[in-house]
């Protein structure tokens, strides 16, 4: 059986209010590759952007997540404030100068737990058109996980799909990964946009303790 190819770029959150999820984030976001490692279903390249109001770094580019860096506490220490606006314009960017595989699929997730404020390049207006554009004239996949936030109106104020995001608490950051790995999984052997939408089931999940 043939793997369906991925190209996903997840955007992390490393303003200092991450600091008491810290261990979590890690944790989850290796369980994240791991499972992408694993798949039967899917051939992924991966690449980590970390962010907050003093860098914007991408850790590692475009690579098989077989061979995918690990995250820990040397290269995830939270700190500074939250300048998501410019981090997903700095991102897009970034992904639009990828050379994309015969098929493959593109994924940008998003993953914060505070509200845009320190941003200096970008608006919620310039953002919205960037992603609706992508999502609409790109077919690319965008995911919102907004930790101990209002994901639903985040995600919808800068152009997000209303199936495509999660409201999630930080205990579940896990479990949430799980679920974008899942919607990314029914995106990329489909081809269908609505099929990553997630389920009620993973809504449920994400947002319980």
């Amino acid at each position: 059986m043939t793997k369906s190819p991925l190209f996903s770029h997840i955007l992390l959150d490393r303003s200092g209010s991450m600091e008491d999820c810290r261990d979590t984030a890690i944790d989850a976001f290796n369980e994240y590759v791991m499972g992408l490692r694993r798949s039967d279903d899917v051939d992924a390249r991966l690449s980590l952007t970390i962010f907050d109001s003093q860098s914007i770094d991408t850790l590692q580019s475009v690579e098989p997540a077989r061979t995918f860096l690990e995250l820990n506490r040397k290269n995830y220490v939270p700190r500074a404030s939250t300048p998501l606006l410019d981090a997903i314009g700095h991102v897009v960017a970034q992904m639009d100068q990828v050379t994309l595989r015969e098929h493959e699929k593109v994924a940008l997730v998003i993953l914060t737990d505070g509200f845009e404020n320190a941003s200096r390049e970008h608006t919620k207006e310039t953002i919205r058109k960037l992603l609706v554009d992508r999502q609409e004239n790109k077919g690319w996949l965008v995911t919102y996980l907004g930790a101990g936030i209002d994901a639903f109106n985040e995600a919808g104020a800068i152009g997000i799909s209303s199936g495509k995001y999660l409201h999630l608490k930080k205990g579940k950051l896990r479990q949430s990964l799980g679920h974008v790995r899942a919607s990314q999984t029914r995106y990329a052997s489909s081809g269908n946009l609505d099929r990553a939408d997630y389920t009620e089931a993973e809504r449920d999940d994400a947002g319980t303790e």
